[in-house]
């Protein structure tokens, strides 16, 4: 009997050891999973799973263990690299960029802002914007954006002396907070430094506009001197033929001086004109005006030109419409523009004006029959000083800034400039306005 239950333990003995055994191995491997699994959540991307830690333990367990480690490691390196290069890159850069989260903290901001702010970086993060830059619209203009995802572009003077120009560019956050919207957006704002060239630009303006009034006296005085002594020529011929060459040579050169000095005071005029409305642009207060009144004036302007020249000026049949503009700025576009088509046309042709009236826009056209513009000056003609025929431009009085001042004006009425034109067909100089009215009178084919 003894000897059964001696044989009895000793067969259970056998049976259980290599389950305990096992289940040993099993413990030993899932704490060596488990501190493994938390030194890689501690940082230590390096570290990997050996059989000597856990003998007996299933080698495939290491092995998938010891891939995805070098992954993770791998991937932790390349994204520490790209994070090194981001910093050196905005810390270098000259626009500032700021950071803001979801809920207005600034999270990040470069050196570049600090400067441009007068305030050290330690003092930006982790703080509500409203407490950073203390400016009304720039505040309520990064609510707008965490909030709406509204970006924003604009400029302020920061203090005295100091432009930037600021971009906001909402990004869709995935952080969600308290008492925040479930699209909640985090805010990246850069920040451009523009003082010097605002300085410039006001240097240029005044260059211009002081070099301009200095030059109207000279050349009023020359002009009154040449029609003076121009009177006195055709009064002595009248009186008594001139009796030797010197008379008609006289009479041509005093013409010329007389006729440069008309040219210069009109490129005099077309200077201050330019230097005016670059320095009043922000400052144009549009009113709804009658767009046909402003056409009846321009053509009684221009008619005495044409009609010497026998070209027509027709207003083809066109609804009677507001537009949104300046009424001297607006007449100013369309003597420049029928100006312009008189110059270029032959004589006995006949000069266009008409409009398209669009659901929020109205597209004005003035066309002529002329010679024409070649394509690849098609993009250039808006440009100062830019002639496409030189001689002609000179000889008609032209100044080469009258379609610049148009394309200024236009686009300080926020509306658009072009020209269509095939050489040898004529020229289609179109621009843009905002139509103000809500029933067209007249109107027999419909809105566009």
């Amino acid at each position: 009997m003894t000897t059964f239950f001696i044989g009895f333990l000793v067969g259970l003995l056998v049976m259980v050891i290599p389950f305990w055994l096992r289940a040993r191995s099993t413990k030993a491997t899932r704490q060596h999973l488990i501190d493994s699994l938390e030194a890689i959540g501690s940082g230590r991307h390096d570290v990997r799973m050996y059989p000597y830690r856990s003998p007996g333990a299933e080698m495939p367990v290491f092995d998938a263990f010891n891939r995805m480690s070098e992954h993770v490691e791998r991937t932790f390196e390349e994204m520490s690299q790209e994070r090194d290069l981001l910093r050196h890159i905005l810390q270098n850069m000259t626009t500032g960029v700021i950071y803001l989260r979801s809920d207005g903290e600034v999270q990040m901001v470069n050196e570049a802002a600090a400067r441009l702010f007068r305030r050290p970086v330690e003092q930006w993060r982790d703080r509500d914007h409203w407490t950073v830059f203390r400016n009304y619209h720039l505040g309520a203009a990064v609510d707008h954006a965490l909030l709406f995802g509204t970006p924003w572009t604009d400029e302020l003077v920061i203090r005295e002396g100091t432009t930037v120009r600021i971009r906001l560019v909402p990004i869709l956050s995935s952080a969600r907070t308290q008492n925040r919207p479930d699209h909640a957006h985090d805010v990246l704002m850069l920040v451009t430094d523009v003082s010097e060239w605002r300085r410039l630009e006001h240097m240029r303006s005044e260059f211009v506009a002081n070099v301009s009034h200095e030059l109207k006296t000279p050349i009023a005085a020359i002009r009154g001197f040449a029609e003076t002594l121009l009177d006195e020529e055709e009064e002595a011929s009248n009186a008594a033929p001139a009796q030797d060459v010197n008379h008609s040579m006289r009479q041509k050169f005093l013409r010329t001086i007389y006729d440069e000095s008309i040219r210069m005071g009109n490129l005099v005029q077309d200077l201050l004109e330019l230097s005016k409305l670059e320095a009043t642009d922000s400052r144009v207060e549009p009113i709804s005006v009658d767009l046909q009144s402003i056409v009846d004036r321009a053509f009684e302007r221009v008619r005495h030109t044409a009609t010497a020249r026998h070209i027509e000026l027709r207003l083809e049949h066109v609804p009677r419409v507001n537009v949104w503009a300046d009424p001297d700025m607006l007449l100013q576009v369309f003597l420049n523009l029928l100006a312009n088509a008189v110059h270029y046309s032959p004589d006995g042709s006949m000069v266009t004006v008409t409009w398209d009236v669009l659901i929020d826009r109205v597209k004005v056209h003035v066309r002529d029959n002329g010679s024409g513009i070649p394509k690849e000056s098609l993009n250039r003609v808006f440009e100062r000083f830019y002639r496409v025929e030189k001689h002609r431009s000179r000889a008609s009085g032209g100044t080469g800034l009258g379609l610049a001042i148009v394309k200024h004006i236009v686009t300080a009425l926020g509306g658009e400039v072009g020209v269509d034109s095939v050489e040898g067909e004529g020229s289609d100089f179109w621009f843009t306005l905002s139509r103000l009215d809500t029933n067209i009178v007249n109107l027999p084919f419909g809105i566009k």
